[in-house]
């Protein structure tokens, strides 16, 4: 008899065993809530914002400045201009790709229109600023 049948033993694939969101419950895995941040980051050095989504923006973050990422890398040190938490990874990627889509003039727009996910009191007037308002 194969292993994942020997003693009634229910089959658990790696997959399942490595991923920290997966916890057993009544012998199924079950998926934990853990919300999404989407972001929005600027650099002065490249005058270019960034945006993206994750579940740990501090770590994010720390990898965006620390030069391992490799998109981000050239624009160190990264601010965080705009963030907002969404309750799914899918809600998270579909802000993050209408972001993506945004002009630079429209991505100012919907930061300052949008302004209370701002992470920084002196980042709206930044903004302000760069847009020509």
């Amino acid at each position: 008899m194969p292993a994942c049948h020997a003693g009634g033993r229910e089959f658990e694939s790696r997959r399942d065993r490595k991923n920290p969101r997966l916890k057993k419950s009544s012998g199924f895995f079950i998926l934990d809530h853990m919300p999404y941040k989407v972001y929005i980051l600027y650099s002065h050095k490249t005058d270019f914002f960034y945006k993206g989504q994750t579940s740990n923006l501090t770590d994010r973050l720390q990898r965006h400045n620390s030069g391992l990422e490799r998109f981000t890398k050239a624009g160190i040190p990264w601010i965080l201009i705009w963030s907002t938490e969404k309750p799914t990874r899918g809600e998270a990627i579909d802000l993050e790709r209408k972001l993506k889509n945004l002009s630079r003039k429209r991505t100012i727009e919907f930061i300052l229109k949008y302004s209370d996910g701002i992470s920084s009191p002196d980042a709206p007037d930044g903004i302000v600023g760069m847009s020509g308002c």
